[in-house]
């Protein structure tokens, strides 16, 4: 039996619910097994980050070099990334690797904390957005990469979305989980330019830790899985629905 394989390069979360640990059971639960690049060390609870440390880039790079030598990696997640020399080991390693990347910009904890130094925004937007299978900002995070103090409203997610998408060159997944309201909606701009909205009513529950996490690393699965982008945000958005449903 052959079981496709996902890779996550990302943070380690001691509280399990966000970062490489989130990924990891999100890829189980969609069926891949997945590879796993550690890029900072995180002393985290929901809510609360009290400590980074990050690894060492070199070691980060190896860690992605290795996995890459060693399994027939489908499909690729970033996460929590945090300074430049970080992002520079990242690529250097992707760079020319016929692999799909889904980006995940953690820059921002729900807590407020920075997850990504402000140095490494310029190195991150030059480096890796551009050409991305998928960029799944939320609204804080389209805020910083757009330049803008304030996060684009409902009415503005088209905007916001197309002016990432052409800056980077990549499909865009705009997350509107932080607007007010009891439907979520997200908004999918494919590569040929469709706009996909996304819609559903929204579950009432603290248990928020990690969703973005898991929607990405959901979504870099199921394209492992070889599906359609499409195919893949729709099932992921679904796991983390029901995720959210079911869980304590």
């Amino acid at each position: 039996m052959s079981i496709p394989v996902m890779m996550t390069i990302a943070g380690s979360d001691c509280s399990a619910g966000a970062g490489l640990q989130a990924d990891l059971k999100a890829a189980h639960a969609m069926g891949a097994f997945a590879l796993t690049a550690v890029t900072c060390v995180v002393s985290e609870a929901p809510g609360t980050v009290r400590g980074i440390q990050e690894v060492d880039p070199e070691l980060v790079a190896d860690q992605v070099r290795i996995n890459l030598e060693h399994f027939p990696v489908r499909a690729v997640k970033t996460g929590m990334l945090y300074s430049p020399a970080i992002v520079r080991a990242v690529h250097g390693v992707l760079d020319g690797a016929d692999i799909p990347v889904v980006v995940d910009p953690v820059m921002i904890a729900t807590a407020g904390d920075r997850l990504m130094r402000e140095e490494a925004v310029a190195v991150y937007e030059e480096l890796l957005l551009p050409g991305a299978a998928l960029l799944t900002p939320n609204l804080d995070e389209a805020a910083v990469l757009l330049r803008s103090s304030v996060n684009p409203g409902r009415d503005e997610l088209p905007e916001a979305a197309a002016r990432l998408a052409v800056r980077y060159g990549c499909p865009v997944l705009l997350k509107g989980g932080h607007l007010p309201g009891e439907t979520v909606i997200d908004l999918l701009l494919t590569e040929s330019g469709e706009k996909i909205w996304m819609k559903a009513p929204r579950i009432q529950s603290p248990n928020t830790h990690g969703t973005g996490c898991t929607l990405s690393s959901a979504i870099a699965s199921h394209l492992a899985l070889g599906e359609s982008l499409v195919e893949a945000v729709r099932a992921a958005r679904l796991y983390v629905r029901e995720a959210l449903q079911s869980g304590a």
